[in-house]
């Protein structure tokens, strides 16, 4: 689901530390790999986020708090893999109880219905630096369609636990091709914009073998 890094998402926890330091201090490092290794993404270290207009004028910030995703990568040489994000509808939060209701229902997400949100690469593209574009599967509602993500791949540390990589993607999607279709307008204006922008900042663990 978010990756091949993942999403951005889309449509894309709480109290969630920020993988920014390990972005800040940590450049890509040659390491000892010689293949493709598989990445877990931390959960406690990983924000899955999105933000859509509201009235044309202001901007809703919403996160979910529950999600899994794997990737691959060679930290060596900065070469990605396959990657996959799944993401639990109903852990949605906008820090806001009535509103969180309103996107768990038919009205946007329908999480009785449709519990996940997924997505799964189907290729991804080097470009310059450490940046990449990422194809792949978003499903959403019940709905799959393609979706492009912008990914950052932000650093790279081996440790005495093995390998942490950091991974930066942003994308946007339209709602209402996903099914989600609520809308309502205001004095003209839109009380909630069609289009969303997803952002995911992403720790991962090397995945180690079954003993």
């Amino acid at each position: 689901m978010l990756l091949r890094t993942l999403v951005s998402a889309s449509v894309l926890g709480v109290a969630l530390a920020s993988p920014l330091a390990l972005r800040e201090s940590t450049p890509l490092v040659a390491g000892t790999p010689v293949a493709m290794t598989t990445f877990n993404v931390d959960a406690a270290h990983t924000m899955v986020m999105f933000k859509v207009r509201h009235l044309g004028i202001s901007t809703v910030t919403g996160r979910f708090a529950k999600f899994a995703g794997t990737f691959q990568l060679d930290p060596a040489s900065g070469q990605v893999g396959d990657a996959s994000m799944t993401i639990e509808t109903a852990s949605v939060t906008t820090d806001n109880e009535m509103r969180d209701k309103d996107l768990r229902s038919a009205n946007f997400f329908a999480a009785d219905s449709f519990p996940q949100i997924t997505f799964t690469s189907t290729r991804v593209t080097k470009g310059a630096a450490n940046t990449y574009t990422v194809e792949g599967n978003f499903t959403m509602r019940g709905v799959t369609k393609p979706v492009t993500l912008t990914a950052e791949l932000a650093g790279s540390r081996q440790t005495a636990r093995g390998w942490l990589a950091a991974v930066n993607l942003t994308g946007k999607v339209k709602r209402k091709e996903f099914g989600l279709v609520w809308d309502r307008m205001a004095e003209g204006i839109a009380v909630v914009s069609d289009d969303v922008a997803i952002s995911i900042e992403v720790e991962a663990k090397e995945a180690k073998p079954a003993p």
